[in-house]
This record gives C-alpha cells, structure tokens and sequence, in this order.
C-alpha cells in the first residue's frame, strides 16, 4: 500500500501533444483536471506538462493547477535536468502519462528523483494476440521489475485489461478498468438548421463519421462504400459526412474527386459543432482497424444514431448487432453496403436501433460514471484520502 500524499505534495501530468491538439485528448484533460483538484483537496498541486504551449489551455483558469512546456522522457527530447528541476520544484511524488509504456528504463531516475507512484493510462488502439511460451515468460519478467515498471496501469475497457493481461504481460492486480464516457450530446442548432446550413435536403439520409482522418481509421473506406452503394442504387438518395482533419486529408479529397463523389461526400475538417452534426444525420459508420474504446462511437450511440462497424473485437466492443448497430466483415464493403440499404428502407429499424444505443450510451458510457470511476481509481492508485 502507497503512503498517504504529505501536504503540498504535487503530481505531474504528462501530455503527449501540444496544448491545441483536439478529438479524445478532452477527455485526458478531463482526467488532469479531477487529479490536480483532488490533490488541491490535500494542498497539492498538479503540474500539466506540455511538449509546447500552443495555445492557453483551459486547465490554467483551475485553481491548483500549474501549466509547464517540458517533454518528459521522450527521445531526444532535450536535458533531463530541466525535468529533475520541475520534480523538485514541484515536490512531484507522482506521475500521471498517458498511453507510455508500462516498462520503461526513464522510470528509474523518475524514482531515483523521488517520484513513488506511476500510473500510466493506456488509450492505445489495436486488438493484439496472446504472448505465451519462453517470449511471454520473459516479458512476464520484465514487467515485474519494480524500478523499470509502473505501479499501475488504467485501461478504457474490460477488452483492454484482456489485452494488458493476455499480451501485455502485466501483473493483474495492476491493471485497473476505467470504462470511458461521454457527456450526452448538446446541440447548439437543429437538425433541420444545420441540414439547411449544408444544403442537405431532409429527405436525404446522412451518414456520418466524426474522428481524426488518419489511414488507421479508414474513412477510405466509408469512400469505397459510398461509391458501391451509388452504383447499386443510384436514385437513392445518401449523403456522407466526414467530420475532421488529419494527415490521410488530402489523399481522403484526391479519392472523392476521382469517384466523382463531390456531391455526395462532405469533408468538412474539424469542426466545434460536433453534437449539431451528429444531430442531424442518421446512421454512422466507423471502419477503424483499431481502437482502445472509440468515444466517436459512444458519441453517436448518446446522440442516438445506429452504428455500423466492422467486426474488428476493439472497434465493436460498445455495439450489439441487431440492436444498437450492425457489424459487418472486417473488409466486406458489399455487406456494408447491404446493411446501409436495409437501415434506409427501414426508418423504424433506425429509430429502434438508434433508441436502443443512446440508452446504452446513458447507462453504461457516461461521463459521470467514467469520472466517478476515474476517481476513485486515482484515489486507490495514489494513495489518496
């Protein structure tokens, strides 16, 4: 068992993008917020730790909370005295990283410095098979080496701990399950606003998908789709709708200009208006190859829309075929296509899905639930009162 926290004690929380970087990092800053309020409870502080301050975050308004630029433990990221003057400075006995590995040689100057807790909080994406044999039995080794390993381990999902155990190799009673979540979806116009705002007729049925446009999530794919169910179908009529921005952009555009998509496909970058867009569409597609626990898809179940996903374990973890959603074959455009045509002609199929997801998203995925289990995570793991 941890000892408790001494007074003024703080605890480092390590960003690993900058401060203007969006999508799931709110939720990390969500996580930074309760750990410096709850060590402010013991007059501690929480020292937020950006490789570069791109913008003010909104975390500096908090009271307890100091904002820093410094990288920590990364390559080539520069002196690790500065980072030894920051723990001491801040009498950091702990330390909060999000998706760092469990194992990692840094923790022993970390501990060396005077750092007694590591918590590391993995939102990794991936679905990754079983280690065992001579390999397992030596990574088992390995990531029970105190110094060199973290104390405990947060995971997103049930799934997750599954792979921490299974692949991972890390000792069970370290790996501790914070289900994610997400706030109900509060939209700022309606649906009939912002169909007007796009010049999407109401009659048309939108497909949506939100999320940073990189190859792993493959929105080429939703492309692939669209122009499969245009050929089989062509006078019905869809609408697709790609929210967000990201390195895969460009060739993502090059692709629907080549199919003659344009009219069709909507790629409105990143956007602030998430929930609006979400309620104005009616189905949602998510073709990622891997997630830790996707809060796109929760995101659509709370703002009541059916998801189709394929059958990859980590992206179809949240969805119940049939009744929040339809999975299809992991490469399987044409079943794609065929459930997308069954949930058009069906409105009443989309209505019950759609019902049935945003209860689900209610009961199981809330924000108030998540941070309630977040906290008292954080209180077992660091020792907290």
């Amino acid at each position: 068992m941890k000892s408790r926290m001494s007074l003024a004690n703080g605890i480092l929380l390590v960003s690993n993008y900058p401060s203007d970087t969006g999508y799931a990092w709110w939720l990390m800053e969500h996580f930074w917020s309760r750990l410096a309020a709850l060590y402010a409870e013991q007059g501690g502080v929480g020292v937020v730790a950006y490789p570069a301050i791109t913008r003010r975050p909104a975390l500096a308004d908090q009271p307890g909370v100091t904002i820093i630029e410094q990288e920590v433990l990364r390559p080539g990221s520069g002196s690790l005295a500065s980072l030894r003057r920051v723990i001491r400075h801040h009498r950091v006995k702990a330390v909060y990283l999000t998706d760092r590995g469990w194992f990692h040689p840094g923790y022993l100057l970390l501990r060396w410095w005077g750092v007694r807790t590591i918590v590391v909080h993995d939102h990794t994406p991936g679905d990754r098979p079983p280690i065992g044999g001579i390999k397992g039995w030596v990574k088992a080794l390995r990531n029970r080496l105190p110094w060199f390993c973290a104390d405990y381990q947060f995971v997103v999902s049930p799934l997750m701990r599954q792979r921490s155990l299974e692949n991972a190799r890390i000792p069970a009673g370290r790996v501790l399950v914070v289900q994610n979540g997400v706030s109900p979806p509060a939209p700022e116009v309606t649906r009939e606003t912002m169909r007007r705002t796009l010049g999407i007729d109401e009659d048309s049925l939108v497909v949506i998908s939100t999320g940073r446009v990189h190859p792993y999530k493959r929105h080429d794919m939703i492309v692939d789709i669209a122009d499969r169910l245009r050929q089989r179908e062509p006078g019905l009529k869809v609408v697709w709708v790609i929210v967000g921005d990201g390195p895969a952009l460009a060739e993502l555009r090059e692709k629907v200009e080549q199919l003659r998509l344009d009219s069709v496909v909507r790629l409105l970058g990143f956007r602030q208006d998430t929930s609006s867009l979400l309620g104005m569409a009616d189905v949602a597609l998510h073709p990622a190859l891997g997630e830790g626990f996707s809060l796109s898809i929760v995101e659509y179940m709370a703002a009541g829309l059916p998801v189709l996903v394929p059958d990859i374990p980590s992206v179809s973890q949240a969805i119940e075929h049939g009744k929040t959603g339809l999975i299809h074959g992991r490469d399987d455009v044409d079943e794609a296509v065929g459930q997308l045509l069954s949930l058009a002609n069906d409105p009443e199929q989309r209505r019950r899905m759609g019902e049935q997801a945003q209860q689900v998203a209610r009961s199981r995925y809330s924000l108030a639930e998540c941070t309630a289990a977040f906290e008292r995570t954080a209180r077992r793991a660091f020792g907290l009162r």
